[in-house]
């Protein structure tokens, strides 16, 4: 049961985790991986696209540079959502 568990709890949190990076604009996905990653995804500055941020912060989440918690805590302190958002 704690494999099954623990997989259908990751799965939670990349839903909640989908649904809040859709709040985000451009800007402050950026500010969100200079804030607490310390570094800018590599960009293609002719074609400046949130893709390319959302790939880069997908792919420390799978690395577990980053947890949800703080993507959580970063967009109610910047106001990209309230915090009843999560109930």
């Amino acid at each position: 049961m704690g494999l099954f568990g623990k997989s259908k709890q990751k799965d939670t949190t990349i839903d909640q985790m989908r649904v809040l990076l859709d709040n985000f604009q451009f800007a402050d996905l950026q500010a969100f991986c200079t804030d607490i990653l310390g570094e800018k995804p590599v960009i293609d500055s002719e074609h400046l696209s949130s893709i390319e941020v959302l790939d880069f912060i997908w792919e420390k989440y799978h690395k577990g540079t980053i947890r949800f918690s703080q993507l959580k805590e970063f967009a109610i302190k910047h106001n990209i959502v309230a915090e009843n958002f999560f109930e």
